[in-house]
């Protein structure tokens, strides 16, 4: 085996780590609620759908209209739960984030500190 013939210097070294690290793979784009419509018009079904949304991660912040026009468009039933049920989820998610900094901030697990 062979080695360079000069060590390099352990902050160049992590530095070369930490940019290796760095390289992502593209990931898909979310689909939009007009993709959705799109995909249900042209006739993929409901677990067809599911699957399109979860490969491409996707998380749409639904109001109770955006959720009727989708149906009314002819998104099945089953689409529109799914994504109900992730934005519940990333809500949840969110929380649990937020309650986890302030927690520490505080001192505590997301209550304030006692006798202050």
């Amino acid at each position: 085996m062979r080695t360079l013939g000069f060590p390099l210097p352990l902050g160049l070294s992590i530095v070369l780590l930490l940019a290796a690290g760095c390289a992502t793979l593209d990931s898909p784009k979310p689909l939009t609620g007009a993709d959705i419509v799109i995909l249900a018009k042209s006739g993929k079904t409901a677990p067809e759908i599911v699957a399109e949304l979860k490969r491409t991660d996707t998380i749409l912040t639904l109001r109770a209209s955006d959720i009727v026009a989708l149906h009314e468009s002819g998104v099945p039933k089953e689409v529109l739960d799914h994504l109900q049920h992730v934005q519940i989820e990333e809500i949840r998610r969110r929380d649990r984030q937020q309650h986890i900094y302030w927690g520490r901030l505080h001192g505590g697990f997301g209550f304030w500190p006692r006798g202050r």
